[in-house]
């Protein structure tokens, strides 16, 4: 009687098996695609005049925010050179100076994207 019953589950096993082993994959559901492109006030920085501003008031706010931007890079590494300057060489750098670095990094680059115009 224990051996009929092995034997059923284990054909009856072997069945459903070959019909899961038959069936085709589920065919997933295509992707919906979402627009890229950010709104259209975005990509306006703080201080950028808009197109319809004649070619001298252009370059005259673009020379605005570089001076702006080369006063504050110049602040910072005066801030962040005092800082140094109190903080002995064998004491590992605070958070607050690394930040101040990344700072700067941010500020040149700004100043790189100014100059090309």
């Amino acid at each position: 009687m224990l051996d009929a019953r092995r034997s059923f589950v284990k054909k009856l096993s072997g069945a459903a098996g070959s019909l899961l082993l038959l069936q085709d994959p589920p065919i997933p559901a295509p992707r919906v695609k979402t627009p890229v492109n950010p709104p259209e006030g975005a990509e306006r920085r703080e201080g950028e005049v808009p197109a319809g501003i004649s070619a001298k008031a252009r370059l005259v706010a673009q020379e605005k925010e570089l001076r702006e931007t080369v006063e504050q890079l110049f602040a910072r590494v005066g801030e962040l050179r005092t800082q140094l300057a109190k903080t002995p060489s064998t004491e590992v750098f605070w958070v607050a100076i690394y930040k101040q670095s990344q700072e700067i990094e941010k500020l040149a680059k700004r100043l790189k994207t100014c100059a090309r115009g």
